[in-house]
């Protein structure tokens, strides 16, 4: 019989067909495989003289019948018993890799092949040509690790495969998260979970509006978007995140709302107009700041009106890219001329208005910073996505070996700049002084009537 691998002095013949056959030890199997270890509790016969010098105690076969029916199933191993010849008690029937009546994937036996050679301390070899070949024999190697119970064999071996593809592997995972998400949490990998997990978040809209497809609904016949590929831990994990961005996008939208820009807050110290500068004459040197306040502020209700934001299909990374790059990426010249059209101005005052406005975008753009961060490892100046990538990915996130969080200070609560310019404090505190306000001019009306 000639073997595939033959390890000197080896006690145990795996047979994976007809043409793929290997002696290993025994004791090398059960480190390697749960699976064979669990096969291997009960020990060999004790060997004649004939026998030792065949050296063979098990043996153990992959098999794609049903021993009662015959029926075909889903490849599977069986331990042959062995007589104290050395020699199989029974027929054995082997699988053929030249038949094509099989209805399992034609990669198996290869996929067995480098599995089982790395028991023997062989190296793993994938086709690493490009992302697209080293994918599916990584998914083939996956699958009978985990049938074997060998993933720990594999894991490290599949992931420096995969991150030697460098950027063509992240920009794979960006494409298709759902697929690399499971490949990472099947092989325990943080980095490429991290990754998935980001892109995941960041489509999260985008996946949960689209339906499945044919292949989906025959595996998940309750299917009803492309988020139910995920099992009950992921898209438990993929929801909990994306609520911690959605909230951080409405804070953000709050924060805009709210803002004014620096300067425009007067100071009132004695309550009198001729000292503290805040008579009408004073408000009326900032009417073209107020002008572009309303303007900005009438052009973000229409957005947000618009789920122009954090409901659309992207998370509303578009606007935000915008909002982030200011200048002339929105509310450009060209679009404030229908404001024009129903207030008129000169030349000069157009031209003071848009400088306002370019104020105010700078402020907006300090607001929406923390959106912009790129927590992925995807270069996406060079590969430009549709969606936010700042999904902060900690220890606990990671399912298989959640890691304990450090304590951390409170967060404070979203701040906007103050009118003076001299610090910075929470938007609702603005309204509660012009409340305050308010409220002393209607007692102050009142008193002189």
């Amino acid at each position: 019989m000639s073997y595939q691998v033959e390890v000197p002095t080896a006690d145990t013949i795996v047979v994976v067909s007809t043409d793929r056959k290997y002696k290993l030890h025994s004791a090398q199997l059960v480190q390697c495989s749960s699976r064979f270890a669990e096969m291997l509790q009960t020990a060999g016969p004790n060997l004649s003289r004939e026998g030792l010098k065949q050296g063979t105690r098990y043996m153990l076969c992959l098999q794609d019948f049903d021993e009662t029916s015959t029926r075909p199933i889903k490849p599977v191993f069986r331990r042959i018993p062995i007589d104290k010849d050395g020699k199989p008690t029974k027929k054995v029937t082997m699988m053929h890799e030249g038949d094509k009546g099989y209805r399992f994937r034609p990669s198996l036996f290869s996929d067995y092949d480098r599995l089982l050679r790395s028991f023997a301390n062989q190296p793993i070899v994938l086709n690493d040509k490009s992302i697209e070949t080293v994918l599916p024999d990584a998914m083939g190697l996956i699958e009978v690790a985990e049938y074997l119970g060998s993933i720990p064999m594999v894991a490290k071996v599949i992931e420096n495969y995969l991150l030697a593809r460098g950027q063509d592997f992240f920009k794979a995972i960006s494409i298709d998260p759902i697929i690399w998400i499971d490949v990472a949490y099947r092989i325990e990998s943080k980095v490429v979970f991290k990754e998935a997990l980001i892109h995941l978040v960041g489509k999260y809209n985008l996946l949960l509006s689209t339906p499945p497809t044919a292949a989906i609904l025959r595996r998940n016949p309750k299917a009803r978007s492309m988020l139910d590929q995920l099992n009950v831990e992921l898209r438990d994990l993929v929801e909990s995140k994306h609520e911690i961005i959605k909230k951080q996008c409405q804070q953000i939208e709050v924060a805009i709302s709210t803002h004014y820009p620096s300067g425009l807050q007067k100071s009132e110290v004695t309550g009198r107009a001729d000292r503290d500068g805040i008579g009408r004459q004073e408000y009326g040197r900032d009417v073209f700041s107020w002008i572009g306040v309303a303007l900005y502020r009438h052009w973000w209700g229409q957005t947000l009106a618009n789920d122009g934001t954090h409901n659309n299909q992207f998370g509303g990374q578009d606007i935000y890219a915008r909002l982030h790059k200011g200048g002339s990426a929105y509310l450009t010249r060209e679009l404030t001329a229908g404001f024009n059209t129903h207030f008129p101005m000169s030349v000069k005052g157009k031209s003071v208005l848009a400088n306002n406005l370019d104020i105010i975008k700078v402020g907006v753009s300090a607001i929406v910073a923390p959106l912009m961060v790129n927590e992925s490892q995807l270069d996406i100046a060079s590969s430009p996505i549709k969606w936010l990538t700042c999904t902060k990915v900690v220890g606990g996130d990671y399912l298989w070996e959640p890691e304990p969080e450090p304590e951390l200070e409170p967060e404070l609560e979203p701040e906007v700049e103050s009118y003076s310019g001299k610090g910075k404090r929470r938007a609702e505190e603005a309204f509660d002084d012009e409340d305050e306000e308010a409220e002393e001019a209607d007692d102050e009306e009142d008193e002189e009537t």
